[in-house]
């Protein structure tokens, strides 16, 4: 039996970041209905032979697709999962969109085929430049092409693959912009000449953003995907979509399940808001405030950042904060908080995006 797809074209640490008229607006509608989420998955590599951290391997990927046609799972087009956000349209009690960043030339070789036997949509951010300078990596157009016609969206992932937010010695902001028109507009300008318009959807590289940036997508008109946790709702930032990554450490099963069923926190706001903090501000404080705290177990609320639980502290009947208990590393890091349904399961999942730069300003890919 093939899964129940709704594409346009045919999970808590082991159970386990601007406020606005257009955001209180989205978090109205998502009032009246709490639950109206869908986890979005993010691979990269379907291999056995590519960094591990970063992949998946063929048999591991086929499990997982068994799981989400065993378990019922309806398997929504981004496209349509964004309709249905825009809508107010409200998802199956069990839906998913699954993605892939990069457009590896595995991806094709392996993730595809199984895809097209499942009659499972998708969607693909991929760099244009990138595709040009390594064609041996990257799927090619006229695969690309291929996939679009058997169910995948095509969509941005930027020329160059770039750490976006860092500034270059002596860039203006003049500069910066022009270089982000460039990474961003000319990448979709490529993508719609070769493969027809296609949706504004931007992947971050390496998941980074900032006030700057997100304000950019926006004014283009794009909505942005980053790569920390969280399902996407009413509640998401448009240019700071939550998904989460099924590869490498995060490709069990056991703990995916938990993610894959989990429902958004209903957060109204939350502080700091763009994830790329100073060097110095070694344990921000995590402050977030709620829409409301219908339906789930507010006492018994967690945060966590690494292996260590965080417990909240409360302002009032909506607002808590976090302070790590360690020092957060050079880098990308997160904290997610999450707390179970009345009834106990599912989970409602928030995740806030840190990036701490070393004393010169850079940190890892």
């Amino acid at each position: 039996m093939k899964l129940k797809s709704l594409g346009l074209a045919s999970i808590l640490l082991v159970a386990c970041g601007d406020s606005s008229s257009q955001e209180a607006s989205s978090v109205e509608t998502a009032k009246k209905q709490p639950d109206n989420s869908i986890a979005v998955l993010q691979y990269h590599h379907v291999s056995e032979t590519t960094p591990a951290v970063t992949s998946i391997t063929p048999k591991q990927f086929k499990q997982h697709l068994d799981y989400l046609e065993e378990n019922e799972f309806s398997v929504l087009s981004i496209e349509q999962a964004h309709q249905r956000i825009e809508n107010d349209e409200g998802f199956p009690d069990k839906a998913v969109v699954i993605t892939f960043d990069d457009g590896y030339d595995n991806v094709f070789e392996h993730a595809a085929p199984l895809l097209a036997d499942y009659d499972m949509p998708y969607a693909v951010f991929v760099n244009p430049d990138l595709m040009k300078e390594s064609p041996s990596a990257y799927m090619s157009w006229e695969q690309l092409k291929q996939i679009q016609q058997q169910g995948a969206t095509i969509v941005n992932h930027g020329q160059t693959h770039a750490h976006l937010i860092r500034r270059r010695a002596s860039e203006t902001e003049e500069q910066w912009r022009e270089r982000m028109h460039y990474d961003v507009i000319s990448a979709q300008q490529a993508i719609d000449a070769k493969l027809g318009e296609q949706p504004k959807y931007f992947a971050y590289p390496y998941g980074e953003y900032d006030a700057e940036l997100q304000n950019l997508l926006d004014e283009w008109g794009f909505l942005g995907f980053a790569q920390h946790s969280g399902p996407w709702s009413p509640y998401s930032d448009k240019t700071a979509i939550t998904r989460f990554p099924a590869s490498g450490i995060y490709a069990n099963l056991k703990t995916l399940d938990a993610k894959l069923k989990s429902r958004a926190l209903p957060v109204a706001d939350y502080k700091p808001s763009e994830p790329l903090i100073a060097y110095d501000d070694e344990r921000p404080t995590l402050r977030v405030t709620l829409a409301h705290t219908d339906g789930l177990q507010q006492k018994a609320l967690r945060c966590f950042q690494g292996t260590d639980v965080l417990q909240p502290t409360w302002q009032d009947e909506l607002t808590f904060s976090v302070k790590p208990k360690e020092n957060l590393p050079i880098g990308r890091s997160r904290i997610n908080c999450t707390a179970p349904a009345d009834a106990g399961t599912p989970y409602y999942w928030f995740s806030a995006a840190f990036i701490r730069p070393d004393a010169e300003g850079s940190w890892p890919d």
